[in-house]
């Protein structure tokens, strides 16, 4: 055995036990002869029963144990000690005068662990125990590492687990807070214009509403990411905020001019967000912030861009326009139908329903188009709960 395995186990916490079975006495004279004086404690057994008995009861830390004994023989004592959980790792090194191939093979099967020929020379038995012992002493050590890392991983796991929850918590705050200052910008922008109402609060429900649909047989489709494009969808109008008020405010239909300004907006906002989003740089601690901000450029750069590539800013069309622009663009055609304003009557749902299918494939993304048919109920719900016009 090697020599550090050997010096691990050399001084033992408590004193070894030995049970030395045998219904010879002359071999049992033998055996306490040969083992005495090297700090083993000594168990006696001369039967096959009285083995069991001491065994169950003292849990030595090995057996030397006889085979051929008159009524329980070694190979039965051996089966029912293995077959104990509680005796099972007792290691066992049988002793006979036995020198058939197959009874050490059978003793063997059974869970000895060595096997000693009679008659025996005292320095086998003592260089056989010793290593048996080295080997259970070490057994045990590694049990007992083995549980204490089991430990140690079950509280680190539970520290771990606290810890992420503390995080996600942190992190839910922030989200909250990031969520409300993003909302509050876009009502302040909003607020110039006194006739939209509780347009931001249906944009991000009709949004949501589409998302989620559409997530049911896209896999890209995240759970984060419906989050970022549900709270984000409030800024797609904040370029307005640069666009003049004879503009913005005139009750009436726009003239070309007019109409080139107001154009203006989705690129004015989305140049806006950029520069903050160019602000917060790419350390890893900024990237979700920035991600989230690039949701927030999509929608504003793309939610009047059409599918034909008959919108603006760009003339972008089809899967050139970003998902989440495509959704805001159906949710805030839909709103400024149904919705009344001082210079028009809003439409019924099923109107504004009408000119939202007519529009797949031109003004808008068929898919998206498709979702909408799909819980056109519910936004017809969100229209009823944040109506503008008092109940």
């Amino acid at each position: 055995m090697d020599e550090t395995i050997q010096r691990a186990c050399e001084v033992r916490e408590t004193q070894d036990s030995i049970l030395m079975v045998d219904d010879n006495a002359t071999n049992l004279q033998v055996l306490s002869q040969t083992l005495a004086g090297r700090g083993y404690r000594l168990l006696v057994a001369k039967n096959g029963e009285s083995a069991l008995a001491i065994t169950n009861k003292a849990q030595p830390d090995l057996i030397l144990l006889d085979i051929m004994m008159p009524g329980m023989d070694g190979f039965e004592v051996c089966r029912q000690l293995k077959a104990d959980p509680e005796t099972h790792d007792i290691p066992i090194i049988f002793l006979s005068a036995l020198g058939q191939t197959e009874d050490k093979v059978r003793g063997l099967q059974l869970g000895a662990v060595d096997y000693i020929t009679k008659p025996f020379q005292p320095e086998e038995v003592i260089a056989r125990v010793e290593t048996h012992l080295t080997l259970r002493c070490l057994q045990r050590r590694l049990e007992a590492a083995n549980f204490e890392l089991r430990d140690l991983n079950e509280n680190l796991e539970q520290k771990v687990k606290a810890r992420t929850r503390e995080l996600e918590a942190e992190q839910a705050k922030v989200l909250k807070a990031q969520n409300a200052i993003i909302f509050g910008m876009a009502k302040l922008t909003e607020s110039r214009d006194d006739d939209t109402g509780k347009h931001l609060e249906r944009i991000e429900r009709y949004v949501e509403i589409l998302a989620r649909e559409l997530a049911k047989t896209d896999p890209a489709i995240s759970e984060q990411w419906i989050e970022h494009v549900k709270a984000t969808s409030a800024l797609h109008d904040i370029g307005k905020v640069g666009i003049p008020d004879a503009v913005l405010q005139k009750p009436g239909r726009l003239t070309p001019e007019e109409r080139r300004v107001i154009e203006l907006h989705p690129e004015i906002g989305g140049d806006t967000i950029g520069k903050v989003r160019e602000r917060l740089g790419t350390a890893d601690h900024e990237l979700k912030a920035t991600e989230y901000l690039r949701r927030a450029m999509e929608i504003t750069y793309g939610h009047h861009e059409k599918w034909d590539g008959s919108g603006y800013p760009y003339g972008t069309e089809g899967e050139g326009i970003p998902l989440s622009a495509r959704l805001v663009a159906v949710a805030d055609v839909y709103d400024a139908l149904v919705s009344k304003r001082v210079y028009k009557s809003g439409m019924t749902h099923q109107e504004a329903g009408d000119i939202i299918r007519a529009g797949a494939g031109q003004h808008f993304d068929p898919r998206v188009v498709a979702a909408f048919n799909a819980t056109e109920d519910r936004f017809r719900q969100v229209a009823d709960a944040y109506s503008d016009v008092p109940d």
